[in-house]
Protein backbone atom coordinates (compact mmCIF):
# COMPACT_ATOMS: atom_id res chain seq x y z
CA UNK A 1 0.00 0.00 0.00
CA UNK A 2 2.78 2.44 0.88
CA UNK A 3 4.49 1.82 -2.47
CA UNK A 4 1.26 2.53 -4.36
CA UNK A 5 0.69 5.74 -2.44
CA UNK A 6 4.27 6.91 -2.96
CA UNK A 7 3.91 6.22 -6.70
CA UNK A 8 0.65 8.19 -6.77
CA UNK A 9 2.27 11.27 -5.22
CA UNK A 10 5.27 10.96 -7.54
CA UNK A 11 2.99 10.95 -10.59
CA UNK A 12 0.90 13.73 -9.02
CA UNK A 13 4.01 15.92 -8.75
CA UNK A 14 4.91 15.11 -12.36
CA UNK A 15 1.39 16.11 -13.43
CA UNK A 16 1.67 19.48 -11.69
CA UNK A 17 4.95 20.07 -13.48
CA UNK A 18 3.45 19.07 -16.84
CA UNK A 19 0.51 21.41 -16.29
CA UNK A 20 2.92 24.25 -15.56
CA UNK A 21 4.75 23.55 -18.82
CA UNK A 22 1.51 23.03 -20.79
CA UNK A 23 2.60 19.54 -21.96
CA UNK A 24 -0.80 18.31 -23.17
CA UNK A 25 0.22 14.78 -24.22
CA UNK A 26 2.05 14.14 -20.95
CA UNK A 27 -0.88 15.53 -18.96
CA UNK A 28 -3.30 13.10 -20.61
CA UNK A 29 -1.05 10.11 -19.89
CA UNK A 30 -0.45 11.10 -16.27
CA UNK A 31 -4.13 11.77 -15.59
CA UNK A 32 -5.03 8.26 -16.79
CA UNK A 33 -2.29 6.71 -14.66
CA UNK A 34 -3.35 8.71 -11.61
CA UNK A 35 -6.97 7.57 -11.96
CA UNK A 36 -5.78 3.96 -12.12
CA UNK A 37 -3.55 4.42 -9.08
CA UNK A 38 -6.36 6.12 -7.17
CA UNK A 39 -8.64 3.16 -7.84
CA UNK A 40 -5.94 0.71 -6.74
CA UNK A 41 -5.30 2.58 -3.47
CA UNK A 42 -8.89 3.27 -2.42
CA UNK A 43 -10.55 0.32 -4.15
CA UNK A 44 -8.53 -2.32 -2.32
CA UNK A 45 -10.34 -3.81 0.68
CA UNK A 46 -7.93 -5.03 3.32
CA UNK A 47 -8.00 -6.38 6.86
CA UNK A 48 -4.52 -5.09 7.66
CA UNK A 49 -4.78 -2.25 10.17
CA UNK A 50 -1.56 -0.74 8.80
CA UNK A 51 -2.94 -0.64 5.24
CA UNK A 52 -6.27 0.77 6.44
CA UNK A 53 -4.39 3.50 8.28
CA UNK A 54 -2.49 4.31 5.08
CA UNK A 55 -5.73 4.45 3.06
CA UNK A 56 -7.36 6.88 5.50
CA UNK A 57 -4.25 9.05 5.70
CA UNK A 58 -4.00 9.12 1.91
CA UNK A 59 -7.65 10.17 1.50
CA UNK A 60 -7.29 12.92 4.11
CA UNK A 61 -4.02 14.16 2.59
CA UNK A 62 -5.65 14.33 -0.84
CA UNK A 63 -8.67 16.15 0.60
CA UNK A 64 -6.44 18.72 2.30
CA UNK A 65 -4.12 19.07 -0.70
CA UNK A 66 -6.94 19.90 -3.11
CA UNK A 67 -9.09 21.87 -0.65
CA UNK A 68 -9.34 24.94 -2.91
CA UNK A 69 -10.89 23.05 -5.85
CA UNK A 70 -14.60 22.43 -5.21
CA UNK A 71 -14.82 19.61 -7.75
CA UNK A 72 -11.85 17.83 -6.19
CA UNK A 73 -13.23 18.36 -2.68
CA UNK A 74 -16.50 16.68 -3.65
CA UNK A 75 -14.69 13.74 -5.28
CA UNK A 76 -12.24 13.34 -2.40
CA UNK A 77 -15.06 13.55 0.14
CA UNK A 78 -16.67 10.61 -1.62
CA UNK A 79 -13.39 8.68 -1.40
CA UNK A 80 -13.28 9.30 2.34
CA UNK A 81 -16.94 8.35 2.67
CA UNK A 82 -16.20 5.10 0.80
CA UNK A 83 -13.51 4.18 3.33
CA UNK A 84 -15.70 5.06 6.30
CA UNK A 85 -18.62 3.02 4.96
CA UNK A 86 -16.31 0.09 4.20
CA UNK A 87 -14.40 -0.14 7.46
CA UNK A 88 -16.54 1.28 10.27
CA UNK A 89 -17.49 -1.60 12.52
CA UNK A 90 -15.21 -4.06 10.75
CA UNK A 91 -12.96 -6.09 13.09
CA UNK A 92 -9.34 -5.17 12.46
CA UNK A 93 -6.40 -7.54 12.27
CA UNK A 94 -3.13 -6.11 13.49
CA UNK A 95 -0.44 -7.69 11.32
CA UNK A 96 2.40 -5.24 11.76
CA UNK A 97 1.35 -3.00 14.61
CA UNK A 98 0.50 -4.13 18.13
CA UNK A 99 -2.90 -4.69 19.71
CA UNK A 100 -2.83 -1.33 21.47
CA UNK A 101 -2.26 0.48 18.16
CA UNK A 102 -5.06 -1.54 16.58
CA UNK A 103 -7.41 -0.39 19.36
CA UNK A 104 -6.43 3.22 18.73
CA UNK A 105 -6.96 2.77 15.00
CA UNK A 106 -10.41 1.29 15.59
CA UNK A 107 -11.26 4.32 17.76
CA UNK A 108 -10.04 6.61 14.97
CA UNK A 109 -12.27 4.94 12.39
CA UNK A 110 -15.28 4.90 14.68
CA UNK A 111 -15.08 8.58 15.61
CA UNK A 112 -13.80 10.12 12.39
CA UNK A 113 -17.16 11.87 11.94
CA UNK A 114 -18.39 14.11 14.77
CA UNK A 115 -21.43 12.70 16.58
CA UNK A 116 -22.08 14.63 19.80
CA UNK A 117 -24.74 12.24 21.08
CA UNK A 118 -22.38 9.29 20.77
CA UNK A 119 -19.54 11.20 22.44
CA UNK A 120 -21.79 12.13 25.36
CA UNK A 121 -22.49 8.42 25.92
CA UNK A 122 -18.81 7.53 26.25
CA UNK A 123 -17.26 6.69 29.61
CA UNK A 124 -14.10 8.69 28.82
CA UNK A 125 -13.65 12.47 28.72
CA UNK A 126 -13.53 13.83 25.16
CA UNK A 127 -13.10 17.37 23.85
CA UNK A 128 -13.00 18.77 20.32
CA UNK A 129 -10.26 21.36 19.79
CA UNK A 130 -10.82 23.66 16.81
CA UNK A 131 -7.99 24.75 14.47
CA UNK A 132 -7.93 27.96 16.53
CA UNK A 133 -6.92 25.80 19.55
CA UNK A 134 -10.15 26.48 21.44
CA UNK A 135 -12.49 23.83 22.82
CA UNK A 136 -15.65 23.71 20.69
CA UNK A 137 -17.22 20.68 22.37
CA UNK A 138 -16.80 18.71 25.60
CA UNK A 139 -18.73 15.61 26.58
CA UNK A 140 -20.39 15.16 29.94
CA UNK A 141 -17.25 13.98 31.77
CA UNK A 142 -15.06 16.63 33.40
CA UNK A 143 -11.44 16.06 32.43
CA UNK A 144 -10.05 19.43 33.48
CA UNK A 145 -12.00 20.13 36.71
CA UNK A 146 -14.17 22.90 35.29
CA UNK A 147 -17.24 21.48 37.11
CA UNK A 148 -19.33 21.31 33.94
CA UNK A 149 -18.64 20.73 30.24
CA UNK A 150 -19.94 24.23 29.47
CA UNK A 151 -16.99 25.59 31.45
CA UNK A 152 -14.61 24.11 28.89
CA UNK A 153 -16.26 25.34 25.70
CA UNK A 154 -14.50 28.42 24.39
CA UNK A 155 -11.37 27.87 26.48
CA UNK A 156 -8.00 27.91 24.75
CA UNK A 157 -6.40 24.50 25.19
CA UNK A 158 -3.33 26.23 26.65
CA UNK A 159 -5.49 27.31 29.60
CA UNK A 160 -6.20 23.67 30.36
CA UNK A 161 -2.79 22.02 29.94
CA UNK A 162 -0.54 25.01 30.60
CA UNK A 163 1.01 27.53 28.21
CA UNK A 164 4.48 25.95 28.45
CA UNK A 165 3.20 22.47 27.49
CA UNK A 166 1.12 23.92 24.68
CA UNK A 167 3.93 25.97 23.16
CA UNK A 168 6.62 23.31 23.52
CA UNK A 169 4.81 20.15 22.42
CA UNK A 170 1.04 20.06 22.19
CA UNK A 171 0.64 22.78 19.58
CA UNK A 172 2.75 20.90 17.02
CA UNK A 173 0.87 17.67 17.69
CA UNK A 174 -2.48 19.41 17.21
CA UNK A 175 -1.26 21.00 13.98
CA UNK A 176 -0.29 17.55 12.70
CA UNK A 177 -3.73 16.30 13.68
CA UNK A 178 -5.40 19.12 11.73
CA UNK A 179 -3.43 17.85 8.70
CA UNK A 180 -4.89 14.36 9.08
CA UNK A 181 -2.49 12.53 11.40
CA UNK A 182 -3.19 10.96 14.77
CA UNK A 183 -1.09 12.13 17.71
CA UNK A 184 -0.53 11.38 21.37
CA UNK A 185 0.75 13.60 24.18
CA UNK A 186 1.42 12.60 27.79
CA UNK A 187 2.14 14.93 30.68
CA UNK A 188 2.08 14.97 34.49
CA UNK A 189 0.53 17.60 36.75
CA UNK A 190 0.00 18.08 40.46
CA UNK A 191 -3.56 17.97 41.77
CA UNK A 192 -4.09 18.44 45.50
CA UNK A 193 -0.66 17.03 46.28
CA UNK A 194 -1.07 14.04 43.94
CA UNK A 195 0.78 13.54 40.67
CA UNK A 196 -1.69 12.86 37.88
CA UNK A 197 -0.43 11.58 34.52
CA UNK A 198 -2.71 12.34 31.59
CA UNK A 199 -2.60 10.92 28.09
CA UNK A 200 -4.21 12.96 25.30
CA UNK A 201 -5.02 10.86 22.22
CA UNK A 202 -5.82 13.03 19.20
CA UNK A 203 -7.56 12.19 15.93
CA UNK A 204 -8.76 14.50 13.15
CA UNK A 205 -12.51 15.01 13.34
CA UNK A 206 -14.81 15.87 10.44
CA UNK A 207 -18.38 17.09 10.06
CA UNK A 208 -20.96 14.99 8.24
CA UNK A 209 -20.03 17.04 5.15
CA UNK A 210 -16.41 15.86 5.59
CA UNK A 211 -15.07 19.29 6.50
CA UNK A 212 -12.45 19.46 9.24
CA UNK A 213 -13.99 20.37 12.59
CA UNK A 214 -10.80 20.04 14.60
CA UNK A 215 -9.00 17.48 16.71
CA UNK A 216 -10.89 14.96 18.80
CA UNK A 217 -8.99 14.59 22.06
CA UNK A 218 -9.58 11.63 24.37
CA UNK A 219 -8.23 12.27 27.87
CA UNK A 220 -7.09 9.31 29.94
CA UNK A 221 -5.43 9.15 33.34
CA UNK A 222 -2.63 6.58 33.38
CA UNK A 223 -0.37 5.10 36.03
CA UNK A 224 2.53 7.25 37.21
CA UNK A 225 5.49 4.93 36.51
CA UNK A 226 7.90 7.27 38.26
CA UNK A 227 6.03 6.94 41.54
CA UNK A 228 5.81 3.16 41.12
CA UNK A 229 9.57 2.96 40.51
CA UNK A 230 10.30 5.12 43.55
CA UNK A 231 8.11 2.90 45.70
Amino acid sequence: MKDLIELFWLRYTELQSAVGKNEADKIAVLERELEQLLERVVGRKTESSEDIREQFRFAIDLLNHEAEDLGCVQRNSELLRTLVDRYVGMPLKAKVIGDEDADSLEWHHRHLILDEDMLNDLDEPVVIVSPGYRVSFANALDAFQRNAPEGLVGCHIAELVGVHRFQNALREKLDNCFKGDTSKYTYAEDQNGRTIVKSLEMSPCYSSAYKLVGAMVVIREIADRRRRAAG
